[in-house]
């Protein structure tokens, strides 16, 4: 579910996205990644579940096999998003979002929280069909990276990019 408020100079909305796992303790496939996922094109953050992150650079990866790639699986995710336009051209928007497991991967995997994640993007409108982004990202990364072990350490991760986009 998706809705956003558009206040003309001002806009603000949220999201709430849902995709099943599989089951460990059981041996039915309740949940496939290849089958049962967001879509490729749903890039709700700069970091979690990002297609180009993923493409680019590689998939949000911890202990056991512990990792979050584009699409998004096995997740309940929540965000919170607001942003202006002070001019025509320019959106700058801020997202707070929280994603956390609907299934832990094994039956002695310890976590399931994938963590929170703030971002902060400035878009400028250059013409109809193309636009530069400015963003910056930063994940806090959730205990789920542990896998199956409390004395993993794990760290936050951040993002600086700038993007060309061309749309046809």
């Amino acid at each position: 579910m998706d809705a956003t408020a558009d206040l003309d100079r001002f806009y603000a909305g949220g999201t709430v996205a849902y995709v099943s796992g599989d089951d460990p303790a059981t041996t039915r496939a309740e949940g496939d990644a290849m089958r049962n996922n967001g879509g490729r094109d749903w890039s709700p953050c700069l970091i979690m579940w990002n297609e180009d992150l993923s493409y680019w650079a590689g998939d949000v990866n911890g202990f056991n096999n512990a990792r979050q790639s584009s699409p998004m699986y096995n997740a309940w995710f929540f965000q919170a998003r607001g942003g202006i336009r002070p001019i025509e051209q320019l959106d700058i928007m801020a997202s707070v979002s929280y994603a956390h497991t609907d299934k832990k991967p094994t039956t002695a995997w310890l976590y399931g929280d994938y963590g929170w994640e703030a971002d902060l993007t400035a878009t400028y409108k250059l013409a109809a069909n193309l636009s530069y982004m400015v963003g910056i990202g930063y994940l806090f990364t959730g205990d789920y990276y542990k896998g199956e072990s409390p004395a993993n350490a794990i760290s936050d991760n951040y993002l600086v990019l700038n993007k060309l986009t061309l749309t046809f």
